[in-house]
């Protein structure tokens, strides 16, 4: 069942910062990316928030998709909406997995034409204002954020 998380921080310089996240389990089902899509739409309809939609389905999926397709675990999504004192807001999709995990660093070199496979970080890298990879204790956490 996906939980509400709000949180509040004081940044420096009295700033706050706040966060409202949703958590999603997803299964380790390749069908499982698809329903993470519909709940992220009903989450960004929640927030009100239509603009990073396409983009960030499409982050999403790709990164869904690798934590099933690679990690072979289910994996915790969780989406965020940070509003910083500055007033841009950023949503932010982090998924952690329990798989082997990688060096994004490897990830950089050219994919051939006739490939069918090995563009999706690059297309996270191109629609994403910043993202990354971090191990965890039981695997790794990629992340994204899309400003809104």
């Amino acid at each position: 069942m996906p939980r509400i998380v709000r949180l509040t921080t004081a940044a420096p310089k009295a700033r706050r910062v706040t966060t409202c996240a949703h958590r999603y389990e997803l299964p380790a089902d390749l069908e499982a990316p698809r329903l993470l899509r519909t709940w992220i739409t009903a989450r960004l309809a929640g927030w009100h928030l239509h603009g990073p939609s396409d983009d960030l389905l499409l982050i999403a999926t790709e990164l869904a998709s690798n934590a099933v397709r690679h990690g072979g675990t289910p994996a915790r999504i969780t989406l965020a909406l940070r509003c910083p004192g500055t007033g841009q807001r950023v949503v932010r999709l982090e998924v952690e997995d329990s798989g082997p995990g990688f060096d994004p660093r490897s990830r950089r070199h050219p994919v051939r034409v006739e490939s069918r496979t090995g563009r999706g970080l690059l297309l996270v890298d191109t629609l994403s204002s910043a993202w990354g990879v971090r191990p965890t204790d039981t695997g790794q956490l990629v992340w994204a954020e899309l400003p809104t």
